[in-house]
C-alpha cells in the first residue's frame, strides 16, 4: 500500500521548515513486532557547503548513520514507512505533524503542538551563510 499522498504532505512541511529555519528533527519509529531496526533519526549536517541529512538508523545492538541528500527523504520515507515504521513524526518549532498508521494500516496525519522550542543549530547556521 503507498501513502504518497501523506508522505508528500510531510514532505513538503519538511522543505518549508528547512528553508523557513524552524526545523528541529524528523523521526521514525513505533515498529510493527520485534525488529531489528529500532528508529530512524534524521538531522542536518552541512557536506560540501550542502544542506544534506544526517541519518541515524538505530538498530538493536548498533547504529549505523549515512549522509543523505535532502531529494532522497521522500523515498526513504515511502521506504520505510509500514516496513517497519507505523510514525513518522517531523518536529517544528512551529508544530509538530505525525504520520500514524492504524492497525489497518489506515494513514492519518496529525497536527500538534511543538514539541521543540529551538530549530537545529546546523540548519540556522547554515542558512545565516
Amino acid at each position: 500500500m503507498s501513502y504518497s499522498e501523506q508522505i508528500n504532505a510531510i514532505y513538503e512541511n519538511l522543505k518549508t521548515s528547512l528553508s523557513n529555519g524552524t526545523f528541529a528533527k524528523l523521526t521514525l519509529g513505533k515498529t510493527i513486532g520485534k525488529t531489528e531496526l529500532t528508529n530512524i533519526y534524521l538531522r542536518t549536517i552541512v557536506d560540501n557547503d550542502t544542506l544534506k541529512f544526517n541519518v541515524t538508523f538505530r538498530y538493536l545492538s548498533e547504529e549505523i548513520i549515512e549522509i543523505k541528500p535532502i531529494e532522497d527523504v521522500a523515498m526513504l520515507l515511502n521506504q520505510y514507512l509500514n516496513n517497519p515504521f507505523l510514525t513518522v513524526i517531523l518536529f517544528t518549532t512551529e508544530k509538530d505533524i505525525l504520520i500514524k498508521l492504524n492497525k489497518k494500516r489506515i494513514a492519518t496525519n496529525t497536527e500538534m503542538d511543538n514539541t521543540f522550542k529551538n530549530a537545529d543549530p546546523v540548519l540556522l547556521e547554515y542558512l545565516k551563510k
